[in-house]
């Protein structure tokens, strides 16, 4: 399958406070915070989602990760975690969150599973979601940059900085989002960041294969640069 989080776009760096907030690891208070990683391993506070790498997806899912600083226990413990409305510009009925929301016994690290829905109008626009933890009667908020995610979602797509002029001269032909959106249907990738040439010909010859089997079959391929095609390089 592709690779999500490749395409997944992470828009800034998260950053742990260090000042008078800052939370005792060691005392007898429970704290969570929201703990979200790119494929660095960098924690973030926002996170950019695109149903275009997921092509033909009604909905998906955005795993939102919750960590503990304090005891593990042997109970599920509930999770305040809430819309800031004021920064949400989403629909209600683009998403959902689970009910209840918890951290599970015996971990120190969990999931909040968001589930996003897919519609036409996300294809011409970005929507915005910030979920803003709370403290409740089980937990107490830990460091204060840790407290709240963006996530961004769309249908959109954008040039990726992979499709190169080599790529293009090469492999792929000139860029559009049509072109791009046929590659990942055809291909099952999304970023061939880090290929070698030798497997960034290998997707284009799949690509090629699929635009003549459509063909074959009736299909019409085009786009702002006319019909659509690999480069005549491609060999």
């Amino acid at each position: 399958m592709m690779k999500r989080l490749s395409v997944i776009t992470i828009v800034c760096c998260w950053l742990i406070s260090c000042s008078k907030d800052a939370v005792d690891e060691y005392g007898e208070t429970n704290y969570v915070y929201l703990a979200n990683y790119n494929a660095d391993i960098e924690e973030v506070d926002s996170v950019e989602y695109s149903f275009a790498f997921n092509p033909g997806a009604a909905r998906d899912t955005v795993p939102v990760l919750i960590k503990l600083i304090g005891k593990l226990s042997d109970q599920d413990r509930p999770v305040a975690l809430a819309i800031d409305t004021e920064q949400t510009t989403a629909l209600e009925s683009d998403y959902e969150l689970p009910d209840p929301m918890l951290l599970r016994a015996g971990r120190a690290i969990d999931t909040i599973a968001l589930v996003l829905h897919n519609s036409d109008r996300l294809k011409t626009g970005k929507f915005k979601i910030r979920l803003m933890l709370q403290s409740n009667g089980h937990f107490q908020l830990g460091p204060p940059g840790n407290r709240y995610i963006d996530i961004t979602f769309s249908d959109m797509l954008a040039r990726p900085g992979w499709w190169n002029e080599v790529v293009v001269t090469n492999f792929l032909g000139p860029y559009s989002d049509t072109k791009y959106r046929l590659f990942i249907e055809a291909t099952g990738i999304a970023d061939m960041t880090g290929l070698s040439e030798t497997e960034q010909r290998a997707y284009a010859i799949i690509f090629r294969d699929f635009l003549a089997r459509g063909r074959e079959n009736g299909e019409v391929y085009e786009d702002e640069n006319g019909m659509i095609n690999v480069s005549p390089n491609l060999f």
